[in-house]
């Protein structure tokens, strides 16, 4: 995968980019991703987030987020392993994330605001496909993200 989100920005100027707060922080293995977004709203618990990233194929997508910040580790090792397996590039999360020890080492990427040792047992209601706004970003069902080093953009077309 050869790009860099800052030549994106520089060579899609007449395009509507977004780019990520950069108080989201990588705390995957992989360093530079792309894919298709898709996305879900959690209540707390991440079930309905462990299932898709268990049993759906995610070649070529990203996962957004968004748990409203609650103070529970919503993606950790587990979740990152179920991930790789499944081919999905990144997860991007409004929320927490946990066992970075092992996250680090995982060839996903994993951007979430900080860390949690605690975790959400109770099964609540989720729902995908939702509209998403944090981090000074709105993504859409369909968008495209791309993310290295500089940070992370988002387009509703796809730039590469």
């Amino acid at each position: 995968m050869i790009f860099e989100t800052a030549d994106l920005c520089d060579d899609n100027q007449d395009k509507k980019i977004q780019v990520l707060s950069n108080e989201y922080k990588n705390y995957g293995g992989l360093k530079k991703c792309a894919g298709e977004i898709v996305t879900i709203k959690l209540d707390k618990s991440n079930w309905e987030l462990l299932e898709m990233l268990r049993d759906e194929d995610g070649e070529g997508k990203v996962v957004v987020v968004d748990n409203a910040r609650y103070f529970y580790g919503v993606v950790g090792d587990k979740l990152m392993a179920y991930a790789k397996k499944n081919n999905w590039q990144a997860i991007i999360i409004n929320g927490y994330v946990r066992d970075v020890a092992y996250t680090k080492d995982i060839d996903v990427a994993l951007y979430a605001i900080g860390t949690c040792p605690l975790r959400n047992f109770e099964k609540t209601i989720s729902s995908r496909g939702n509209q998403l706004s944090f981090g000074g970003v709105t993504f859409n069902q369909g968008d495209y993200l791309y993310a290295d080093l500089d940070g992370v953009i988002i387009s509703k077309d796809k730039l590469i």
